[in-house]
């Protein structure tokens, strides 16, 4: 059994370090933990509705005159008209 020449060969490089995509993933988790905290603790979060703010709006009175429209009345159906007759004579 004689093999051919390999097209393609598997090459699996191990280095020893597995970069840094887990750092990056911890930093962020704790990033957004800590503005969570924050917020949470300085009473942004957790703040009721009713803190006695009361907004007055006065809008203006809008008076309009009363609008009659008189549309025409739809025109009368005209009757079906015959199919078209063959106009040679034949």
């Amino acid at each position: 059994m004689d093999e051919g020449p390999v097209e393609r060969e598997t090459v699996v490089v191990n280095s020893g370090s597995r970069g840094g995509g887990g750092a990056i993933v911890a930093i962020v988790v704790v990033l957004v933990l800590a503005v969570l905290a924050f917020l949470f603790f300085g009473g942004y979060l957790g703040r009721t509705g009713d803190k006695g703010v009361n907004v007055n709006v006065d809008l203006p009175q809008v008076n309009l005159p009363p609008i009659h429209i008189d549309n025409p009345a739809p025109p009368q159906q005209q009757p079906a008209q015959q199919p078209a007759t063959n106009q040679s004579g034949k």
